[in-house]
């Protein structure tokens, strides 16, 4: 048995993702390498003896005889059939007795008895891999969270028409799916470790999100993610971060100098997230962003979509409607061939055909469908990969042009991911970009803008999860800065003066017996401005209170995500300002000698309180603390719109 010591956990990472999840766990009690991570996965026997040094056969539900390092994204409630008939409860009940060793007859405990279809909850779950392929399930359920529009991969009313058919809201939903995984991590950490250790130790969950989404949806994922059951000790990380710290890691020593310049390319199925580190020091690792990230939903998801709008082209949309409608096996099993072969193997230097099972139905010639097959081409397959890739190339390109306006190149380009580890993907970037073709880490070569290595490290598609692992055991942040992605600040009303406000914005004030200019902005961080993880960017602030009013305020936090920010904040229809959230501070429990005292114009006395909100940009979100005179009086809890 291992000693579990006071100090000592377990990390547990939830890389949930917009088609995949992935876990992966770590004990600190022993030391760890960046290939030595433990993944949660499916693995055939022979790959299980193979890999006895890093895995030991653990499988997702449903998943016996897969091999994946990730479950599937998708959920289904399925309501239960009543069963009234006593012959069938008795049967089920005879089969139970003789797995528990009960003579059959004889009436079990009631914490032993199973209860009949319907005599319990009124809906099932089921998720991943145990989703029967006839069954309607929601897919990519994580875009719910995040307020923009939903991207054009996924059908939004189909989205929605599903989530309402389930009678839960989006975080909800989101929150029963990791609750499945949580319950199927514990119970593997059990079988890996002993409940007694498990049940001992302290578990640490972290949980990653894409740097590309708004900090509201980040918000909305960790409030699933507590009531999940994920908590208290749960913390986010960014996705193309975490993955950037499992590469890098990788890396040491021989391929990394002081000075480089590295592009993570976390390629999923939905997001798509670029940061550029550039390494400050080697040991230990520390790493500084380059440039302000970027990203955009061009996720190999968006295939998904090419191949069915290739498929209604084919069978015609009458037809194919039909087909998902009244036999969803035949398309999800069709859809599911496609992503596990086609996308993931597909190579422009090999055109090959692919046959598509189009399972039940019959042969037609016109059509193309013989002994239940149907014919992809491999011309068809790379006009589907053409769009969607060269939208990456671009995101490359800002980057690579962020950097060349510092006066800076990348000396490596490594691709992670779902969609990082497409051999399309990694040809096409290495013909564009880069001289070196490398499926694994190489020897350093000497790299400029015209010649980038391309990476595709070991373990690609679970280079997050591993990454956020490495961070969770090293306990201190390995990044030293990072870059605003956006323009942070506060409105507020300042002293009008002609010359340089509008005059739709001049009010009168009664108490200082002036004009004020409404909603300026103050804009306390900047679009591209480097803000240390440890070090709070202070937003200060004044209130002015009279006798009766209440000290509960609260204060509202404006962004502007354009380059160049405007001098007021405006709620107006396309306006580029908006609020990401309200945040209410208690200023009654800052004690009396802080405040000032004052009267104003009209002769009424006030008192006023000078203080600063703290804010900090972690790598999976935001924090905020309320400070005055210097000294913090506790966090501020945020409501995000």
């Amino acid at each position: 048995m291992v000693e579990v010591k006071d100090e000592d956990r377990i990390v547990l990472v939830v890389d949930f993702g917009t088609t995949f999840s992935g876990v992966a766990e770590a004990y600190s009690g022993t030391s760890h390498k960046a290939d030595e991570i433990v993944v949660i996965r499916t693995e055939d026997l022979t790959a299980s003896i193979r890999r006895i040094s890093v895995l030991t056969n653990i499988r997702w539900p449903s998943a016996s005889g897969l091999t994946s390092d990730k479950v599937p994204s998708e959920i289904a409630y399925t309501k239960a059939k009543s069963t009234s008939s006593s012959a069938a409860g008795q049967g089920v009940q005879d089969t139970w007795s003789v797995l528990m060793g009960t003579p059959p007859g004889k009436k079990l405990a009631a914490s032993t008895q199973p209860k009949p279809a319907g005599s319990g909850k009124e809906t099932t779950i089921n998720w991943g891999f145990d989703i029967a392929p006839q069954e309607s399930r929601l897919r990519c359920m994580k875009l719910l969270l995040d307020h923009q529009d939903i991207p054009s991969f996924v059908s939004s009313s189909e989205l929605h028409e599903l989530l309402a058919a389930s009678g839960k809201t989006a975080t909800a939903v989101v929150a029963d799916y990791l609750r499945e995984v949580y319950k199927h991590a514990k119970a593997e950490l059990a079988k890996r470790y002993g409940t007694v250790f498990i049940d001992s130790t302290h578990l640490q969950w972290i949980l990653t999100v894409p740097a590309v989404w708004s900090d509201g949806a980040k918000n909305a994922t960790l409030t699933a993610a507590k009531k999940a059951g994920m908590g208290p000790d749960l913390t986010l990380i960014s996705e193309p971060e975490a993955a950037a710290v499992y590469t890098l890691q990788a890396m040491q020593p021989s391929h990394l100098e002081t000075g480089d310049n590295i592009l993570c390319v976390d390629a999923g199925g939905g997001p798509v997230d670029l940061i550029t580190f550039q390494v400050v020091k080697l040991h230990p690792l520390r790493i500084e962003e380059s440039v302000p990230g970027s990203g955009a939903c061009c996720g190999a998801a968006l295939l998904n979509v090419k191949f069915e709008e290739w498929m209604k082209s084919k069978l015609g949309n009458v037809l194919f409607k039909m087909i998902c409608r009244s036999q969803p096996r035949t398309w999800n099993t069709a859809l599911k061939h496609f992503e596990e072969y086609v996308k993931r193997n597909f190579d422009p230097d090999n055109m090959t055909d692919y046959p598509i099972a189009l399972a039940g139905m019959p042969d037609d010639e016109e059509v193309g469908i013989e002994q239940g097959f149907l014919t992809l081409p491999g011309k068809d397959v790379a006009a589907m990969f053409q769009p969607i890739i060269a939208e990456v190339v671009g995101l490359i390109h800002g980057q690579l042009e962020e950097l060349r306006k510092k006066g800076k190149t990348v000396a490596s380009i490594v691709l992670v991911g779902g969609f990082g580890q497409s051999k399309c993907l990694h040809k096409v970037l290495t013909h564009h970009f880069g001289k070196t073709v490398a499926t694994r880490l190489p020897k350093r070569v000497g790299a400029s803008l015209n010649g980038v290595e391309i990476l595709q490290p070991s373990n690609t598609w679970t280079a997050v999860v591993r990454g956020a692992v490495l961070r969770g055991l090293e306990g201190v942040d390995m990044v030293t800065s990072r870059m605003s992605r956006r323009h942070y600040g506060v409105a507020a009303n300042e002293k009008f003066y002609p010359s340089i406000h509008p005059a739709h914005c001049k009010e009168w004030d009664e108490e200082e017996a002036q004009y004020k200019a409404k909603d300026r902005m103050s804009w306390y961080i900047k679009k591209g401005s480097t803000c240390a993880p440890d070090v709070p960017l202070l937003f200060p602030f004044y209130r002015t209170f009279y006798a009766g009013d209440s000290k509960y305020i609260i204060e509202k936090l404006v962004i502007c995500d354009r380059d160049d920010a405007p001098a007021g904040y405006s709620s107006q229809p396309g306006s580029s300002t908006r609020i990401l959230c309200r945040m209410p501070v208690n200023l009654g429990t800052v004690p009396a000698k802080l405040w000032t005292s004052g009267v104003s114009k009209t002769r009424r006395r006030f008192k006023r309180l000078d203080c600063q909100i703290g804010m900090q940009i972690e790598s999976g979100g935001l924090r905020f603390e309320l400070k005055v005179d210097g000294r913090m009086y506790g966090n501020v809890t945020a409501e995000f719109e």
